[in-house]
């Protein structure tokens, strides 16, 4: 094994690097760049009610703020992206959680604090002006809407298809984190007693409930005659959980299919249960939209902060767990370093760059990152420098997980699976994530292998595939809901600026935020979801989002005649990419409505072309603000009255 195909030297290194970072550039960043200052009292204090603004301590802060970042992102970019080769994928991870990610959450986090913690909206109005507010706004929505969107189908798809074991655990952590909110923020408990009750509940329903399948579908199959045969026949596609047979819904429907091929009665039982299926995936979206919804409107103390901080405590397991897999089996990393396993004439693949760097968002760079740091993280914040292991440190975390990703997905399944994951591009976007829960799965149960007789290793692996399903699907819950939250906050505004009073009261907009959500996991355009047909547009405008953040951000510090240098250049970094990006998509959309002449090419044209134009006029508007900037400023030392603007 050679040392560069080393997983656990990959490991390793990724973890010095990251570890020098925070000690050495974030410490940097936090007393030459912004100056944060403890004397200062944060908009979390002044404006404590209980509700959104509530001073929080930093170990349950971090967990909030890095439950709400991380999701599915880091997970599903770094899966789909070492179809490219591992080693290029390896390099952005650390190099732009450092060097652009980081500082763009940081920096975010900053300006909010010293501007009542304001949204990223909200900043925009008082560094740049309202039109680039209402234009920022506007992209926030179109963003948040259509990627929650797509995360609904997601997690629908995960308790459907790849893992019905997982929903009782995941559902019975909201109950949990409830406890846990009034036991802390009401009966005044200490929180490590707190925290002790919250993990042993939480591990003991975890290990319960994969015993537990919820197989929806079933409810839905009609009187085809499919139930029964799924209730007696006895065949590996339709395993038994427990003596629930056939959990999953996508094996059920195979199972059918195949059977009608060999007996036509089957082909009634097999249209019934593919139907059964889908019914079952919308009845999901909707359950996690009323979740959503409810989540919104609760106050943060009830549900999201006690959820996400012992939610991450289910990560930190995965983690440790991953990396201690890695440590015992070493294995090698059988995927190229460089370049694709595909050969193929016809693969639809896109080339590397520049998308490498739209593929992997979360886990790099994300714009919708800017959004948690102003939009919740900045109203929780007790003390200025928690920013720095809170939004730095953060960022970093999430660096690693995608590093762990990007080991498990290239060293964790065999050559054959590899192959079959990552041979060719059509269709990698869904396989991506059973890519991940079987290679985590294989890396997780390595280490205790030796314990059980080789015929009971598969029901070990099948074990720690429906638990690392738990805590992706957890993830993804903290997503929704904290990005509910965030839409809602950006409704309102938008309703304050076009002064429509109704949609100012959190019961309306989060009620609104939940139907445009809905609108992109329901509605379908030429039979797929809208969210998926407009997926394609997701990674350019989150780093498009990325990219105005930093340029508000500098906007900001260059008011305050402080060096601009280390956000400009991440956000020039980022402005070409998506660029570059954008453009050829735009280019791909034309050509295929001009082709085909479909309806679907020419919405994603449309779009792209919309966003595209909004993207200009906001950096039109921040060449503008820098100028007046300039043109404000007299020779001389820096005026007296810089803390007043420094304080928002």
């Amino acid at each position: 094994m050679s040392l560069l195909s080393n997983s656990l030297t990959v490991v390793l290194f990724s973890a010095a690097v990251l570890y020098l970072a925070y000690k050495v550039y974030g410490t940097f960043l936090v007393k030459r760049v912004f100056g944060l200052d403890d004397s200062r009292p944060t908009p979390a204090v002044e404006q404590n009610d209980g509700m959104d603004f509530v001073p929080t301590k930093p170990q349950i802060l971090f967990g909030h703020h890095f439950a709400s970042i991380a999701g599915l992102g880091p997970i599903l970019g770094p899966a789909i992206a070492v179809y490219w080769g591992w080693l290029p994928a390896l390099i952005w991870v650390l190099a732009g959680c450092v060097l652009i990610g980081g500082v763009h959450d940081l920096a975010a986090l900053f300006a909010s604090i010293r501007h009542k913690a304001q949204t990223i909206g909200g900043l925009t109005n008082e560094i740049m002006g309202p039109r680039a507010r209402l234009l920022f706004l506007l992209i926030i929505f179109f963003l948040l809407a259509l990627a929650m969107g797509v995360f609904a189908i997601q997690m629908a798809v995960l308790f459907n298809d790849l893992s019905p074991q997982a929903v009782v655990p995941t559902f019975s952590l909201i109950v949990i984190a409830m406890i846990i909110g009034i036991m802390v923020y009401k009966l005044r408990w200490p929180l490590l007693p707190v925290t002790i009750v919250g993990l042993t509940l939480m591990f003991a329903i975890t290990y319960a409930g994969l015993e537990v399948p919820v197989p929806l579908y079933r409810l839905f199959i009609g009187e085809s005659g499919a139930a029964e045969v799924i209730a007696t026949t006895d065949h590996p596609d339709l395993p038994q959980v427990h003596g629930i047979r056939a959990t999953r819904a996508d094996a059920a429907v195979r199972f059918f299919k195949h059977r009608a091929d060999e007996d036509p009665e089957f082909k009634a039982m097999a249209e019934d249960v593919a139907h059964a299926r889908s019914k079952a995936q919308s009845t999901w979206v909707y359950i996690l939209l009323a979740y959503a919804f409810f989540a919104s409107i609760l106050p943060v103390w009830l549900l999201l902060q006690p959820r996400d901080y012992i939610n991450c405590f289910q990560l930190y397991f995965g983690l440790i767990a991953l990396v201690l897999g890695i440590a015992v089996w070493r294995p090698e990393i059988n995927a190229p370093a460089l370049g694709t396993l595909s050969s193929a004439a016809g693969d639809n693949a896109p080339g590397v760059l520049p998308f490498l760097f739209i593929t992997i968002a979360c886990g790099a760079v994300s714009g919708f990152h800017n959004l948690v740091s102003s939009g919740t993280t900045a109203r929780q914040i007790r003390r200025e420098t928690d920013a720095r292991p809170i939004g730095y440190g953060a960022m970093l975390t999430e660096g690693f997980l995608a590093v762990l990703v990007i080991v498990a997905c290239t060293a964790g399944l065999s050559g054959s699976d590899y192959q079959g994951a990552y041979g060719h591009w059509d269709g990698l976007s869904d396989r991506s994530l059973g890519a991940f829960l079987s290679a985590s799965a294989n890396v997780v149960a390595y280490p205790f292998l030796w314990l059980l007789n080789p015929d009971q290793h598969g029901m070990l692996v099948t074990f720690c595939r429906n638990l690392m399903a738990v805590i992706v699907v957890s993830f993804a819950m903290t997503t929704l809901d904290s990005a509910t939250r965030l839409l809602r906050y950006n409704i309102e505004e938008i309703a304050q600026i076009v002064r429509i009073k109704p949609l100012t009261n959190r019961y309306a907009s989060s009620l609104l935020a939940v139907l445009a959500i809905g609108y992109f996991a329901l509605i379908k355009i030429d039979g797929k979801p809208a969210g998926l047909t407009l997926w394609q547009l997701f990674g350019t405008s989150n780093q498009l989002l990325a990219a105005l953040g930093l340029l508000v951000v500098s906007v900001y510090l260059y008011q305050l005649r402080r060096p601009v240098i280390y956000t400009l250049v991440p956000m020039g970094v980022m402005v070409v990419t998506v660029a570059w990006a954008m453009s050829l998509k735009i280019a791909e959309f034309y050509r295929g409505w001009q082709t085909n002449g479909d309806t679907t090419n020419l919405s994603l044209m449309i779009v792209g072309s919309i966003l595209t134009i909004m993207a200009v006029w906001m950096m039109v508007e921040g060449v503008g603000a820098f100028l007046r900037e300039r043109d404000r400023r007299s020779p001389g030392p820096v005026p007296s009255t810089a803390d007043k603007v420094a304080a928002g």
